[in-house]
């Protein structure tokens, strides 16, 4: 099966995660997670999507300028 991808020039999207242990609250919370969109060469481990509208979809509602949706 082939697979849409995000492309920005010859970059794949790829997310990640980044947990910050020292948060810190008075509540339960121990840890704070934030996401990150990064760009890179490597094609294992980007963000894949089945169709094009999906794709299409996600940069819409994240708001990722200068991309292009791209079937590899």
């Amino acid at each position: 099966m082939h697979f849409y991808y995000i492309k920005k020039g010859d970059l794949y999207l790829h997310i990640e995660t980044v947990q910050h242990e020292d948060y810190q609250d008075y509540s339960d919370i121990d840890a704070m997670y934030t996401m990150q969109y990064v760009f890179k060469k490597e094609k294992d481990g980007a963000k894949t999507f089945y169709d094009s509208t999906e794709a299409n979809t996600y940069i819409i509602k994240r708001r990722i300028k200068g991309v292009e949706v791209v079937r590899d």
